[in-house]
């Protein structure tokens, strides 16, 4: 698993994966139910796919740029540089979630969601992004930096 493109590949289809069961799936269920005040539910779900959209395919692109950057020749001989760029590839994801989940709050802060409706977004972008990031680093790292992510 942990060789190109097959890493590739499957980071592609775990992000594409997730986001069908999130965005198409449960996208009923993630609009129908909050009370929105004035916006159709459907705007909402837009929004959703969208936002959830984002969040999956930078990390997906995340992915890729360290096992593009973990089969690099350099690499082997400064493995410190590679932990640090491991962690502020992971420390950037959770921005990005916390980023689009701020970015769903501001759009519909008008509609009177209920708090734990953006709270059952965050955990959702935190799947698609931070934890999606972990798993396939964790699962699917070359060889070179193969114990560096987190755990290993």
């Amino acid at each position: 698993m942990n060789k190109s493109p097959v890493n590739y590949l499957l980071t592609i289809a775990l992000g594409a994966i997730l986001w069908i069961a999130f965005a198409i799936m449960m996208g009923t269920y993630l609009t129908e139910n909050p009370n929105l005040a004035e916006k159709d539910p459907a705007d909402l779900a837009g929004e959703l796919r969208l936002i959830f959209g984002v969040g999956a395919l930078l990390s997906i692109i995340s992915c890729c740029y360290w096992y593009y950057y973990g089969n690099m020749n350099k690499v082997s001989n400064n493995l410190g540089a590679a932990k640090k760029k491991w962690w502020m590839l992971f420390v950037l994801q959770i921005i990005l979630c916390v980023v689009l989940t701020v970015a769903i709050v501001l759009m519909n802060m008008s509609q009177g969601i209920e708090a734990k409706w953006y709270a059952i977004y965050f955990a959702l972008l935190a799947v698609l992004t931070f934890i999606l990031f972990w798993i396939c680093t964790f699962l699917m790292s070359p060889r070179t930096v193969k114990f560096i992510p987190l755990g290993k």
